[in-house]
């Protein structure tokens, strides 16, 4: 007989298993033994559980490589792979070969899982808000509606067609409540209301986050701790990438005010010459760490990265791109090599050049994180929502990042046409994203139908990632 695995299932579950797979990471008594009521009789109750959430997402089924440098990046063809590689039949789109359905299939569980422990959370935290110190309560609850949000709009992405083809499409189950019953699928369009619903309240609540009311010229150790929490500018972005999702004239309004937001605050900073500069590689900033919004912390994250990106035994493993193709995205030809991007991340391992974007070193000065959301994206949702009504100001803005990437003596040309401001602006996204899971979404939203360096034409059979077949099955799923 089969076993029903639905949403409600994932729910019904989720608890249990996080909380006992962070016993070891919280040093205390295992909370698989803890009555839900005894957890949340205190703050640090709320926050062990963040934490826990914080940790399930950092998995390598997740974002400690699925969601970012793995199966992601692959499906946006930036990698050569090699004959053998666990991802081929990804890189054809193949999402019915066991190896890959069960990366998929894990996505799903994952996120719905990281979603039950938030929505439990938010089932107690308005039920005694003195428990909490200072701005704490606000902040906690700010942060779980922001995280619950943003995950449902990953899998919306992911396992449902682009609101840009289809906005009355079957999307996905938006939960908000912790049960065990099933969650109706909701619509693209729907799903995208429920998004700007609880990210806007969410926001609200974040006007308590000490990264908000700081000046910008006091934020540096502040940045350096809430970018690894849904701060309050982490929801600033999603929401713009939430309206230029939809990517109507009226949305993309919308994306533009809440990129320039994060923009103009200026909370984060651009990567300083200083971190890039040094002889010695330890001391490089790759990730560009200052002007992250959100990150993840992974835990051994050298032993995570090291089969993908050195020179070892086994080459099918290797996530890299080819020189050629490296060499075309950063534009070699016209001049382009001091790019840092281009420049820092493809280095010799052993007699090879491999792309070196998470490089670890032991006591190296950056490490041990991925990065989530990017301050410069903030800069290329602004520039397309300027393209028509702007274009000189969209050109500034993307100008601003390659400036700040030290092409500084390539200036684009102010009067580009819309086509020019928009194929700079792909570039860029290529360029800046490249190994961090989010070209994908940059070609399912605008329809395209050739994705670079695929054979394969772009259709709601690559662009949308089979749900689970139980949850398909048993919850009523199109």
């Amino acid at each position: 007989m089969k076993r029903k695995i639905g949403v409600f299932n994932y729910l019904f579950l989720a608890f249990g298993l996080l909380i006992a797979g962070c016993s070891d990471y919280f040093d205390v008594r295992p909370k698989s033994q803890v009555l839900v009521e005894e957890l949340f009789e205190s703050e640090q109750g709320y926050e062990d559980q963040l934490i826990g959430v914080y940790k399930r997402m950092s998995a390598t089924s997740l974002y400690g490589k699925e969601m970012t440098f793995g199966l992601m990046e692959v499906l946006s063809q930036n990698y050569e792979l090699p004959t053998g590689s666990a991802y081929e039949e990804a890189a054809k789109y193949n999402y019915r070969n066991i190896g890959i359905r069960s990366i998929v299939d894990a996505i799903w569980l994952e996120m719905y899982s990281a979603i039950a422990n938030l929505n439990i959370m938010l089932k107690y935290i308005d039920k005694d808000p003195s428990i909490f110190s200072g701005d704490n309560y606000a902040i906690y609850k700010g942060e779980a509606l922001g995280l619950r949000a943003f995950l449902h709009f990953e899998l919306l992405r992911i396992f449902a067609p682009a609101y840009t083809s289809n906005p009355n499409a079957g999307g996905i189950p938006y939960v908000t409540r912790y049960m065990t019953g099933v969650t109706p699928q909701s619509t693209v369009a729907e799903v995208t209301d429920l998004l700007i619903r609880d990210l806007t309240m969410a926001l609200t609540l974040l006007e308590a986050d000490p990264l908000y009311s700081i000046e910008a010229n006091e934020a540096y150790s502040t940045r350096n701790v809430r970018s690894y929490r849904f701060n309050y500018y982490a929801v600033a972005a999603t929401l713009a990438r939430v309206y230029q999702w939809r990517g109507t004239a009226a949305d993309m309004a919308e994306a533009l005010k809440y990129a320039t937001k994060v923009i103009e605050d200026a909370k984060f900073s651009w990567v300083h010459y200083s971190s890039m500069q040094s002889q010695n590689p330890s001391e490089w900033d790759r990730l560009f760490s200052s002007e992250l919004i959100f990150r993840l912390a992974i835990t051994d994250m050298d032993e995570e990265v090291e089969p993908y990106f050195y020179d070892n035994t086994d080459k099918t493993k290797r996530l890299s791109p080819s020189v050629v193709q490296w060499e075309g995205i950063y534009e070699f030809e016209k001049g382009y090599g001091a790019d840092w991007r281009y420049e820092k991340n493809w280095q010799y391992s052993g007699s090879d050049p491999i792309f070196a974007k998470y490089w670890q070193y032991e006591n190296g000065s950056y490490g041990g994180f991925v990065p989530v959301i990017r301050w410069s994206e903030m800069h290329y949702i602004a520039a397309e929502a300027s393209v028509a009504t702007d274009p000189q100001k969209a050109v500034h803005y993307v100008d601003t990042v390659r400036y700040n990437r030290y092409l500084r003596d390539f200036p684009l040309d102010k009067n580009l046409s819309e086509e020019r401001i928009k194929e700079e602006i792909y570039k860029e996204y290529r360029k800046e994203m490249i190994g961090e899971g989010q070209l994908f979404y940059y070609y399912k939203r605008l329809k395209y139908m050739n994705i670079p360096g695929s054979a394969i034409s772009g259709n709601d059979d690559v662009y949308v990632l089979p749900m689970p077949d139980n949850e398909i099955e048993f919850g009523n799923r199109n």
